[in-house]
């Protein structure tokens, strides 16, 4: 439900002003000297209105909260909320959760709260949700090695993709119940978590805490491919996506050609390739030759032994990419096209 528009809300934000952190990526590696003696740094990823969050901070005075909100119209609430409890203790970042390494040096947070998230229904978008594999491994590069993830949902098909998805990125599970309150109210509440409280619905908590975890490359050839996509597609249109690279008779180095992302061609991309020195991947998606492994480790000399000139394969494109999907190359079997090399953007 869209939340309506509050009356007044500039200089209600310039009222709190004090609260909201204007350019967060300077504080990088530094958070902690908004508060120098703080015991611990803590995030919550969407605080909404607040409730959860005030409270938090006055129960533990010696933490140092970050809520980080998207929507300025409960983000104004939250912070009014603080501002009248004389909380020194919490701050505001207006920004997205995907943008958390660019705020947050490696093990600078020691928890991040997930209360309520948007549950994005459906397959099609699961890659949405702040439990996706996407996001856990964002988190891993903020938090400090046993750093936590408190998630508190409502929404069980929700919760049942997150204790299946979290484990598969680092994380061991703790405190895993179905119904928090069955036996009366636990902990500081949200304002979500007040009304099903009230309406006697169950709410689903877990613990997740980081331990040491190194991803292996996938082996399913549709799990690389969706990777792929989510980190070199990741600002792209789904009507772009959909028309010009997923639809029938389009590839994915068509990413590329079209220019829906900013890329090496040609000798700029094959320079660009001859200098990494990162462990390699090789994969074919769309049409790949006969008795070809899909997917396999190669060296540089690997990848000068095959063919460029694909045109008596049509279809045998191959891609490159390191372990860490940062970078990718793509051998289109068009002549006349490519190869392209794609760096992801931090």
């Amino acid at each position: 439900m869209r939340m309506r528009k509050k009356k007044n809300l500039a200089p209600r934000m310039e009222r709190c002003a004090r609260l909201l952190i204007q350019d967060p990526q300077k504080l990088l590696g530094h958070w902690r000297d908004l508060m120098p003696d703080a015991r611990e740094l803590r995030l919550e990823l969407g605080c909404g209105k607040g409730r959860f969050t005030a409270g938090t901070a006055a129960g533990e005075p010696d933490v140092l909260l970050i809520a980080v909100e998207v929507v300025p119209d409960a983000m104004v609430v939250a912070m009014e909320r603080c501002m009248a409890a004389g909380l020194t203790n919490t701050f505001f970042i207006d920004a997205n959760a995907d943008r958390l390494p660019s705020f947050f040096a490696p093990g600078e947070v020691d928890r991040i709260y997930l209360n309520f998230s948007d549950p994005w229904p459906g397959n099609r978008h699961a890659k949405r949700r702040l439990t996706h594999g996407n996001f856990l491994r964002l988190y891993r590069q903020v938090l400090k090695m046993g750093g936590q993830i408190h998630f508190k949902t409502d929404n069980q098909p929700l919760f049942e993709f997150s204790v299946e998805e979290i484990p598969q990125f680092g994380f061991q599970l703790s405190q895993v119940t179905r119904n928090l309150h069955e036996h009366g109210p636990v902990g500081i509440m949200t304002d979500y978590e007040a009304k099903f409280y009230e309406q006697g619905l169950p709410i689903n908590r877990l613990v997740a805490t980081m331990v040491p975890w190194e991803e292996p490359f996938p082996t399913d050839l549709k799990t690389v491919k969706n990777r792929w996509l989510d980190v070199f597609a990741s600002d792209v249109s789904e009507k772009d996506l959909g028309e010009r690279v997923l639809s029938e008779g389009n590839f994915l180095w068509h990413l590329f050609s079209w220019k829906l992302v900013p890329c090496l061609e040609g000798d700029a991309a094959r320079q660009a390739l001859a200098e990494t020195s990162e462990e390699r991947y090789l994969f074919y998606y769309e049409y790949p030759p006969e008795g070809v492994p899909l997917i396999r480790s190669v060296m540089l000399e690997d990848l000068s032994a095959l063919p460029v000139d694909q045109g008596a394969v049509p279809g045998a494109d191959w891609y490159v990419v390191d372990k860490d999907f940062t970078w990718t190359y793509a051998q289109p079997h068009e002549e006349e096209c490519g190869p392209y090399f794609c760096r992801r953007e931090n």
